[in-house]
């Protein structure tokens, strides 16, 4: 049987064109990944970017192709970091899923590292306006963390020195106290959100933190001779607060019951309203008396300036009175027992004294009458002189109303007995 084999055209050689045309394809491919691996560091050909710049006072030395990252994940690299104005300038290239970032986002450079490695933190804003491709994050939103190797080579010799010092009498200080420490600690998340703030506000200002510094350790020198002094000193406050830690328990059930207390306290608010009301129109109505109090406060101050000198002298009258007073009791009561016997007469001679009362005028005729009677007298003495007038009426006996030249009436009005019929 004869095999027959395909036949096959003999081989040729190739023209100078297509030798040509090939080696020109290579050169050109090569120069293409040469240029793919050139450039992709920056970028890979063919691939979409979200972009954004990013202004900073203080850029940390952050350098090209360091990680940008969002939330912990690795979004983009940094581009083209240069200065403009006076600010450093960063490319941010992110993929284009994190898109759009907002208006109120914030950047951080933060270490990687102890040696020096940095990134770039984003925090996505909340309710700023969207961020279009290219846009500008200014340096008020973005700042950069002290580095650990910036923080030791502020330390020189002697402040290395002071610093060991610190730590160990720290550790004295601490000694002892691990449970206050632990609760210290506990809290240290809140008060230190608050002291970000101040340390911030130092930050901000030039050559703050020296200064700090500085200020603390002139304290610290001149706390240091009268530290026991200061540590007796917060001791009645540690003893003040010492019944607030023993008796926790009552107190967070205090605080527990509050809400509902107060909710019931505030109910009844509305009861004491008709109360306020009229405390404040008490209030209202006392204050033109309350506007005189002053003038009145001035005027009895003047008055017991000037009382003064008379209440000194009154301490000796009072001394006498106090003398007079036992005196007193005792005729008090030596004329209790016969004080209803005076009593008695002078109910009785009351009306006496009523009658003659009115008759005043007359008794006080009567008496200038008998003194001028009492006015003629013998070699002996004075004598009683009795004139004697007779008249018609005596001796025919004729009825009057006068005797002689006065009335003749035996209960004369007041003020009329002996008077002439003119009145004289």
């Amino acid at each position: 049987m004869r095999t027959r084999f395909a036949e096959r055209p003999a081989s040729h050689q190739r023209g100078w064109v297509f030798m040509a045309l090939l080696g020109s394809v290579g050169v050109i491919g090569f120069v293409g990944l040469a240029v793919i691996g050139f450039r992709a560091p920056d970028a890979i050909p063919g691939r979409a970017y979200y972009s954004l710049q990013a202004e900073f006072t203080q850029a940390d030395n952050l350098t090209g192709h360091y990680q940008v990252r969002v939330g912990g994940k690795n979004v983009g690299q940094v581009l083209d970091p240069h200065v403009e104005d006076g600010k450093a300038v960063v490319d941010l290239q992110m993929d284009p899923e994190v898109r759009p970032l907002k208006s109120d986002t914030t950047i951080e450079v933060r270490p990687r590292s102890p040696v020096g490695v940095r990134y770039v933190d984003i925090t996505p804003g909340t309710t700023g306006t969207p961020l279009a491709d290219g846009a500008t994050i200014p340096a008020s939103q973005t700042k950069a963390t002290v580095q650990l190797d910036s923080v030791l080579g502020t330390f020189d010799t002697p402040t290395r020195r002071r610093a060991q010092l610190f730590m160990q009498e720290l550790g004295k200080g601490f000694a002892g106290r691990g449970d206050d420490l632990n609760e210290s600690l506990g809290g240290a998340p809140t008060t230190l959100r608050g002291v970000d703030g101040v340390f911030n506000a130092i930050v901000a200002r030039k050559d703050a933190v020296r200064s700090l510094i500085r200020g603390t350790g002139t304290l610290a020198d001149a706390s240091d001779p009268v530290r026991q002094e200061i540590v007796d000193g917060f001791r009645p406050e540690a003893e003040a607060l010492r019944p607030f830690r023993e008796e926790r328990p009552a107190l967070q059930s205090t605080l527990v019951k509050a809400p509902g207390t107060f909710r019931t306290v505030s109910s009844r608010l509305p009861q004491v309203d008709g109360f306020v009301d009229q405390l404040r129109g008490f209030a209202r109505d006392v204050r033109p008396a309350l506007q005189a109090g002053p003038v009145a406060f001035t005027q009895t101050s003047a008055l017991l300036r000037e009382a003064r000198p008379g209440l000194r002298d009154a301490d000796e009258t009072l001394e006498l009175a106090d003398d007079a007073v036992d005196p007193t009791l005792r005729l008090l009561s030596t004329v209790r027992p016969v004080l209803p016997q005076i009593d008695g007469t002078l109910a009785s001679t009351t009306p006496i004294v009523n009658k003659l009362g009115v008759y005043g005028c007359d008794i006080t005729r009567m008496g200038n009458r008998w003194g001028s009677m009492m006015g003629f007298e013998n070699q002996d003495g004075g004598v009683l002189r009795l004139n004697l007038q007779f008249g018609p009426e005596s001796i025919y006996g004729a009825e009057t109303k006068s005797f002689g030249n006065f009335p003749a009436d035996a209960n004369p009005k007041p003020c009329n007995s002996g008077t002439t019929k003119d009145g004289r």
